[in-house]
């Protein structure tokens, strides 16, 4: 049987051991990482980038809420007054309205940003 002393040392030459093996693997994984990087280097814009999906998604939730807003609002009002269906019709509409005159805004917005941002693309003297 070991005596605390032999143990304890066992113990720290266990403790060494993983040092070296996890100070040897950290070097592995870190000379493989820079070598992935050199092969497949990042995309330089990859922030805020917009994606065609994600505008079709803006403009159509944009679209859905007016329309989703005016017919809560006409049922409201139906209830209210008793006018069924014609506060849900009227107030359809005006959200639809409001749907299509909110997708325009939209639509404009990243159209200018998406000019903006080919104009910084393509400036001459470098300045971004």
């Amino acid at each position: 049987m070991k005596t605390p002393t032999e143990h304890e040392s066992d113990t720290g030459d266990a403790k060494a051991d993983t040092k070296s093996d996890l100070a040897a693997l950290d070097a592995k994984i870190r000379a493989h990482t820079k070598a992935h990087r050199q092969k497949n280097p990042e995309p330089a814009e990859t922030g805020r980038r917009s994606t065609a999906i994600g505008m079709a998604f803006r403009l159509s939730t944009e679209m859905v809420a007016g329309l989703v807003a005016g017919g809560i609002i006409g049922w409201v009002v139906d209830d209210l007054l008793g006018t069924k269906p014609w506060g849900l019709l009227t107030f359809f509409f005006l959200g639809m309205a409001a749907g299509i005159l909110n997708v325009f805004r939209t639509a404009q917005k990243l159209a200018a940003d998406a000019a903006e941002q080919v104009a910084k693309s393509d400036d001459p003297s470098g300045d971004k």
